[in-house]
């Protein structure tokens, strides 16, 4: 298949269901220059894709869902090593979609805590207790009703059910 790289937007809109890109990333696409948030990025293209993500480093990131911008807060680590932030994320977000739960704040939480854990070793994998653990801790706050009802209180859009 030949993309037309005129038209990002058209793609966007025609093939994908989820955008993952890092605040550098998400400007570029919308055309903004560096001055402008990363949040502000994420919302534009929440108008092109059912649910994007944008990632910013040490500064958290964004959920958006058709116009509506989540911040999620970093989760606390030093930093050893940062190949692979992205990708932690990104996976944590894909878990929680994969493993049934509409919980964005959840979603997002769970991601910026794999993308800390990966961040904090050296290497890219989740050795396998981390991996487990993590599991343990986020299967219960992604699906436990009480959990989900107190941390979705500031955002009603924090379902993405009606996507």
């Amino acid at each position: 298949m030949c993309w037309d790289l005129d038209r990002p937007w058209d793609i966007i809109v025609e093939h994908a269901d989820i955008v993952f890109a890092n605040s550098n990333e998400a400007r570029a696409l919308c055309g903004f220059s560096s001055s402008k948030s990363p949040a502000l990025a994420a919302k534009h293209i929440s108008y092109y894709s059912p649910l994007i993500s944008v990632t910013d480093g040490a500064r958290g990131s964004y959920i958006a869902v058709k116009g509506e911008v989540m911040y999620i807060p970093p989760s606390p680590c030093v930093p050893v090593d940062t190949c692979g932030a992205g990708d932690a994320y990104a996976a944590g977000i894909l878990y929680g979609i994969l493993r049934g739960s509409s919980n964005l704040k959840g979603m997002g939480n769970l991601a910026a805590r794999v993308a800390a854990v990966v961040v904090g070793q050296q290497g890219t994998r989740l050795k396998e207790e981390d991996a487990t653990e993590l599991a343990k801790i986020f299967s219960h706050s992604l699906f436990t009703n009480n959990q989900i009802t107190d941390m979705c209180t500031d955002i009603q859009s924090d379902q993405i059910s009606s996507i």
